[in-house]
Formats: C-alpha cells, sequence, structure tokens
C-alpha cells in the first residue's frame, strides 16, 4: 500500500470525504467495493449540495486520482452534466 502525504481539502463537506475515501482505498484500493463506495459518498454529497454538482463531482475524482485509484481523473466540464449514477 502505497503512503500519501496530501493535505485535506478546506471545504468541511469534502474534509469529511477525503477522510472516508482515504479509508475505503486503504481497504479496497481499486476493486469494486471501493468505486461502489465513492458511488455511494457521492450520491450522499450531491443530496446535500445540489446546487454544486460539477464542483463537488471533479473534486471528489480529484481525491481518487490523489489516492492512485485513478490515473488521471476524468473532470466534467458541462453545468448540467450530471455524476456517476448507480
Amino acid at each position: 500500500m502505497q503512503a500519501h502525504a496530501v493535505r485535506p481539502p478546506s471545504d468541511p463537506a469534502l474534509a469529511a470525504i477525503w477522510d472516508r475515501l482515504q479509508q475505503q482505498y486503504a481497504l479496497h484500493q481499486r476493486s469494486a467495493p471501493f468505486w461502489s463506495a465513492y458511488q455511494d459518498m457521492q450520491q450522499d454529497l450531491l443530496l446535500d449540495h445540489p446546487r454544486d454538482l460539477v464542483r463537488l463531482c471533479n473534486a471528489m475524482a480529484g481525491m481518487a486520482e490523489r489516492l492512485g485509484a485513478v490515473e488521471h481523473a476524468q473532470l466534467l466540464r458541462h453545468r448540467h452534466a450530471g455524476c456517476t449514477s448507480r
């Protein structure tokens, strides 16, 4: 397992997600359970912050990249784009 010394996000909503993502990545690495947890966290975050969809999805994608779950995060560009749905 790789150690990642990355500063947590300053946004309180994202700081909690960062902690949870790190825990899930430590347990599951890039496997399906990690991505299921990622999608669950994403949906919870967006229910609480529906007007901040693109920024929050992009922030989570960046977190996944910093953890090493993906090589290059795919970011949303369009205002009305949706996040990953289950």
